[in-house]
């Protein structure tokens, strides 16, 4: 199979590559798993928010809002994004890390509300008001149906004649004067250029294909989901997190998802949930709120994956021609993924970043796997 583009990942990053590529020229999604988006994309708490500490991840996630909000004709059958809210609080002494968190959201021009303790308390009553002093709420955040999106991104590309080909883990990746050949167990496929969108297994990729790796650290977390009260309606609650970041609680239908928001290295694989950070999580959330959690219903973790900087990465090394890397979304790649899809597309055919991105001060060097802050980092 020769194609314009091979892209190496069937996750929510190679998925919104091929889409975007596909409206351009022929792709070739190639995923070793026998789904699209198992490891990573399908295990996460899928929330848009720009609370991110990361000013040009932040200023992704903001570029990608317009798409997700209001997707092409066609794309998906029902809203991508529905309204959930994010809160923030600190207890007395941390209110200066929640004036940071608000003017964060505030600088890509998304809404950030600043409460006393009792507004905080009317939107997630759970809370215990002695551990809440105040709080920032983000109105516009969302929850993110991660599986319409992802397959819109794979339907979509099919639609464009691109080629998505599962349980075909990579064996081999040779380049010639031509290009580059991909091989797995019962195929191949030659393409120009090569996007490397493996998440976790980044390195492996570039390792195949004879390139010097990234620097990739794939980063455990574990989430559980736990029973609440019969009596008690938390459906219009938002997503809540104290603004230490020791643990989060988000409402799900008929139950509530919980995490200590860790980030355990760890080396590529299949993610399972660690007891102890299980029930550290308990115990954390315990301490803060109301909830009694007891046993929880179910339990996983998915892995998270970061360059040096903590920002994301789409774009080439000079000496490295025809080798991208889109990769380093650090567990914001679901909602970063229209942005960063419509990046790897234009820089790949040699245009301008999108004035969605440029106008937030976004440019092709703040995506670079060249830049300044990832040297040595591999």
């Amino acid at each position: 199979m020769r194609v314009d583009v091979i892209v190496v990942g069937g996750g929510i990053a190679g998925a919104s590559a091929a889409y975007f590529l596909s409206r351009h020229g022929s792709v070739a999604l190639i995923e070793r798993e026998e789904q699209a988006g198992y490891h990573s994309s399908g295990r996460s708490a899928a929330q848009f928010t720009v609370g991110i500490t990361a000013p040009t991840m932040r200023r992704m996630a903001q570029a990608s809002r317009a798409f997700l909000e209001t997707p092409p004709h066609g794309f998906c059958a029902h809203p991508i994004m529905t309204p959930r809210g994010c809160l923030t609080v600190a207890a007395a002494g941390q209110e200066d890390r929640l004036a940071r968190l608000q003017e964060r959201i505030l600088s890509v021009g998304a809404r950030a509300e600043r409460l006393d303790g009792p507004a905080a308390l009317a939107l997630f009553p759970a809370l215990r008001p002695e551990k809440v002093q105040a709080g920032v709420n983000e109105p516009d955040a969302m929850d993110i149906d991660v599986d319409m999106l992802l397959q819109g991104y794979l339907r979509g590309a099919r639609a464009n004649g691109a080629t998505v080909v599962l349980k075909a883990g990579v064996d081999s990746i040779r380049r010639d004067a031509a290009g580059w050949t991909v091989a797995w167990p019962g195929g191949e496929a030659q393409a120009p250029l090569l996007v490397n969108a493996a998440g976790a297994w980044a390195d492996e990729i570039a390792r195949l294909a004879g390139t010097a790796p990234l620097g990739i650290v794939p980063k455990r977390r574990t989430a559980f989901t736990f029973a609440h009260r019969p009596d008690v309606d938390a459906r219009a609650w938002p997503h809540v997190s104290n603004v230490d970041y020791r643990w989060y609680v988000k409402p799900e239908p008929g139950c509530l998802m919980g995490s200590l928001a860790d980030a355990t290295p760890t080396a590529p694989g299949d993610a399972y949930a660690d007891d102890l950070d299980v029930a550290q999580a308990i115990d954390n959330i315990e301490q803060d709120t109301s909830f009694r959690i007891g046993r929880p219903l179910s339990q996983w973790a998915g892995l998270r994956s970061f360059v040096a900087d903590a920002e994301p990465v789409a774009g080439m090394r000079r000496e490295e021609p025809g080798f991208f890397w889109l990769v380093g979304q650090g567990g914001c790649g679901i909602l970063t993924s229209p942005a960063m899809g419509e990046a790897t597309a234009a820089l790949l055919a040699g245009r301008e970043l999108p004035a969605a991105m440029t106008e937030l001060g976004v440019t092709a060097g703040d995506l670079s796997p060249a830049r300044s802050s990832l040297q040595g980092a591999g």
